[in-house]
């Protein structure tokens, strides 16, 4: 066998790819060889250009026999692997370097670790890392196995158990960016042959672990854990996955509410990977989970320690790294510590700018405790990435920090320009009504914005009628754009508004027109607008905000808080006639809301009344699911505090309050 290295592929129809995928491997392989499944496109074209030998091939829905097919073919003494949807990162090698560093290794190697990192959502601005067996040596003995999620190192190992070693080398990997996703429909493709092959190897575990994460990509919690727990159970620890099947079991138990079995996971197998990052992180989000911030930061300590190893295991970017202080940051936030959070979340910008959870999570820490230089630094020493600076602008608008938009307009400009009814609203909330008027009525009639545009001046027009004084130029729903223009959720909420009924359609209307309404600051109709909803309504509303919004409550004025804080009636439920048709879960949450927004208005011993309703309600669901308490969710931790004796006198006390309402 000559010495050298055969590229095998399979491929059908990737000639949007493929080329791109050669290119980065041409100069260290000697040969290509792919085995074509029924391409209609021109990739067959494009292997030619490169001198590559295809063989054509019927696709019988096996990854695995497709694979072997390819390796047959293979004439030098190592295989790379490769998919069109990858690219060889080490193009600097030549071939005569690689294949010296192959020698290297000696007669007891037998194949290497790649490290393979995913780029995922719209561009790549999160990644995933994991290591398969893609170089190995040409032996008849060396196969692919199962008929998706394919791999050879089963085959290697049991040649050789110590036969494969990591490597520094890396593959790049586009096929689960979303764009790819759709187009290819692999969840779909996925599910489908993972079925057929599971109806002839039920018991194989590759293939439940196929299964379960499937299931997992698609949030589907309920059904992973249903066959990660039996499989857990049942792989060894030197299958190649069990690391990912410990992470994803533990991570399902947290998505379902199982907050402790979650943990219970996590401790029972911390010992065994306590170099795996990703696994020291959920630990350190489940002490989050339950208010034990300082717990959470030695779970973080331990995994910045682990970052150098997040390589070996199926790992998201960042851990270790910019991902832990985020979290740092996170935990703090929840102690009050605003300085070291601000400092977690800046260091971490640092390290990658493109975090978009961090920059929020400043943005809104610099709003909450009244330090808008806590992301005005930051944002002027770093190049942020365009995707992130309209998340910020979205953020900023819903958190009512206009003047944070004005202070940097240079460096938002292309991100306004994304996002053109911005300018508009961020007048409106400056008080520049009319300006804010004729900057959103040219969008009112664009086929992508005109139906928000259509919104937000209708929106507006309430602004402008509940002005003392001063009549609207803008008071009508029909006013705010073209004849038929006017989206459904203002022509409903106008109808909620006069007390004209329309209950049917309010609760799917009400969110997009109340958030309208807060978008530009027209608070009285906003709180009019909760005001008519059917019982339950207004908080249930209020209680799925997110947290940007919530920020933006408090720019709104004391008198519409005070408004908001009548809506939640008293904490008995007796005296609340909806309450008997929530799920303990819900009424909890708005116990917590109806309490901060006590807290804010400053009537504390009503606060109390609030958080003391929301700890009943969860022990009592506690006990009717046959569990104990084990501890209380750490909003209700933090109100029950800051209604304590005393507390009201303590540093930043204000600011407590206000980061509890934007992070129920």
């Amino acid at each position: 066998m000559k010495d050298g290295i055969s590229l095998c592929m399979i491929v059908k129809d990737e000639g949007k790819f493929l080329d791109r995928c050669l290119r980065s491997v041409r100069e260290l392989v000697d040969e290509i060889i792919i085995v074509d499944t029924g391409s209609t496109d021109n990739s067959a074209a494009i292997a030619q250009r490169y001198d590559a030998t295809v063989i054509d091939m019927e696709w019988n829905s096996d990854f695995s026999q497709a694979r072997n097919l390819s390796l047959t073919a293979a004439s030098y003494s190592w295989i790379l692997v490769l998919d069109a949807d990858e690219v060889w990162a080490h193009t600097s090698h030549t071939r005569t370097e690689f294949m010296k560093w192959l020698q290297t290794g000696g007669e007891e190697v037998w194949g290497y670790w790649i490290k393979v990192t995913s780029l995922l959502g719209t561009s790549g601005e999160e990644r995933v890392t994991d290591e398969v067996c893609r170089l190995f040596r040409n032996d008849p003995r060396i196969a692919f196995r199962g008929n998706i999620h394919e791999e050879a190192a089963s085959s290697i190992l049991a040649i050789m158990p110590t036969g494969i070693r990591h490597s520094e080398m890396e593959i790049l990997h586009y096929g689960y960016l979303d764009e790819i996703i759709a187009a290819k429909r692999k969840d779909a493709r996925n599910m489908r042959l993972i079925r057929l092959a599971l109806e002839q190897n039920p018991e194989q575990a590759e293939l439940q672990y196929a299964f379960a994460a499937e299931w997992f990509q698609q949030a589907r919690y309920d059904e992973a854990i249903r066959l990660l727990l039996p499989l857990l159970a049942q792989i060894e620890l030197t299958c190649g996955y069990h690391s990912d099947v410990v992470l994803k079991t533990a991570y399902a138990w947290r998505e379902l509410g199982q907050v402790e079995r979650a943990k219970s996971v996590v401790e029972n197998w911390v010992s065994v990977y306590s170099d795996f990052p990703d696994l020291l992180e959920l630990g350190a989000v489940l002490e989050l989970d339950q208010g034990r911030s300082d717990m959470a930061l030695d779970w973080l300590k331990q995994a910045k320690s682990a970052a150098s190893t997040a390589g070996h295991y199926t790992s998201v970017s960042g851990a270790g790294h910019y991902r832990s202080l985020t979290l740092e940051g996170m935990a703090h936030e929840q102690s009050g510590r605003w300085a070291e959070a601000e400092a977690a979340y800046t260091a971490a910008l640092g390290m990658h700018p493109g975090n978009g959870a961090a920059w929020q999570r400043l943005l809104l820490l610099s709003a909450a405790t009244g330090r808008p230089q806590a992301i005005a630094g930051v944002a002027e020493g770093v190049s942020l990435p365009p995707v992130a600076w309209q998340a910020l602008v979205s953020a900023a608008l819903a958190a009512h920090r206009p003047e944070w938009l004005l202070r940097h307009a240079a460096a938002l400009a292309p991100a306004l320009q994304a996002l053109p009814l911005a300018a508009g609203l961020a007048l409106a909330q400056l008080g520049e009504n009319a300006a804010a008027s004729m900057a959103l009525l040219p969008w009112a009639a664009h086929a992508q914005h005109g139906p928000e545009a259509a919104l937000a001046l209708w929106a507006l027009g309430h602004k402008q009628h509940d002005v003392p004084g001063r009549h609207a130029a803008v008071t009508r729903p029909q006013a705010a754009g073209p004849k038929g223009a006017v989206p459904e959720a203002a022509r409903v909420a106008e109808a909620l508004l006069r007390g004209h009924g329309a209950a049917a359609r309010g609760d799917a209307c009400a969110p997009a027109a109340a958030q309208a309404l807060a978008s530009v600051g027209a608070w009285p109709a906003w709180l009019r607008l909760l005001q008519a909803l059917p019982p339950g309504g207004a908080l249930a509303l209020l209680a799925a905000l997110p947290p940007a919004a919530r920020c933006g409550l408090l720019r709104a004025p004391a008198h519409v808080r005070e408004g908001l804080l009548a809506l939640c009636g008293t904490p008995y439920s007796a005296q609340q006639p909806f309450a008997d048709e929530m799920p303990a879960p819900a009424l909890a949450t708005q116990a917590l809301l109806a309490g901060v927004l006590a807290l804010l208005a400053g009537r504390q011993s009503l606060a109390r009344d609030w958080a003391d309703q929301a700890a009943r309600i969860t022990a009592r669901h506690a006990a009717a699911q046959a569990r104990p308490v084990q501890s209380l969710p750490p909003g209700l931790q933090t109100l029950l505090r800051l209604t304590a004796s005393g507390a009201a006198t303590a540093p930043a006390y204000q600011q407590q309050c206000n980061m509890l309402l934007v992070y129920l």
